[in-house]
């Protein structure tokens, strides 16, 4: 049997967690980025799993970054790469395989308006001047089902 927690158990555990506030804190935006995530329209939506996230140099100069991530679903691949403007900015380069004319929309869970734009048919799209934050992709069905393909919350 065991024995109810005492005031010197329930101090170790009060320590305890003063360590891991420090030590591993949650981000501070959390809530805003769950927020974020729950917040769609159609809950029919597919979602996608980030598969890949690298930063790589680009292009001759080695100042500039760039970052490419990859998320996958069942029925769609997106594949973006993000690049940093000189104006603190950045541009979002995408390709949708299979390749589609698709719109594809750029949610933000900051102040930023949501975007949209249409992809072409060998299924590339962009999105420039993008202010750093949490965003998220919708890609809308170009079929009968109507389901969208939705990537988890990054932050840029």
């Amino acid at each position: 049997m065991t024995e109810p927690l005492d005031d010197f158990d329930l101090a170790i555990l009060d320590q305890i967690a003063a360590v891991h506030a420090v030590v591993d804190p949650p981000p501070a935006d959390l809530d805003l980025r769950v927020r974020f995530a729950l917040d769609l329209e159609d809950l029919e939506a597919e979602l996608a799993r980030r598969t890949d996230d690298v930063w790589v140099g680009s292009g001759a100069r080695a100042s500039e970054r760039a970052r490419t991530v990859t998320f996958e679903a069942d029925s769609r691949t997106v594949m973006i790469t993000i690049g940093e403007r000189p104006d603190g900015l950045l541009r979002m380069d995408g390709w949708l395989a299979p390749a589609a004319a698709l719109r594809v929309e750029l949610r933000s869970a900051d102040a930023q308006p949501d975007r949209s734009v249409d992809a072409d048919q060998a299924g590339r799209f962009v999105f420039d001047e993008i202010a750093p934050g949490i965003v998220q992709l919708l890609v809308h069905a170009g079929d009968e089902t109507g389901r969208q393909v939705v990537t988890p919350a990054i932050k840029l």
